[in-house]
């Protein structure tokens, strides 16, 4: 089984199921797990505000590294 980790945006999702077709078809099972990131919750605030480098990739880097 392949995990792959997406965040939830439709161009994500579209981007991970294109990946697990693939793969499906070399005869992989696969399963996508969605992962919101720190830039997907907060919505009230300016990015910049946020103090983070990689608002919408350290949550996923973090959840992949940690299985």
């Amino acid at each position: 089984m392949i995990k792959i980790g997406t965040r939830s945006s439709e161009l994500a999702l579209w981007q991970a199921n294109t990946v697990a077709r693939q793969l499906k078809n070399l005869g992989h099972s696969t399963k996508i797990i969605k992962i919101d990131s720190i830039g997907d919750q907060v919505l009230d605030k300016p990015l910049y505000e946020l103090g983070v480098t990689g608002v919408f990739t350290k949550s996923l880097d973090i959840a992949l590294i940690n299985g």
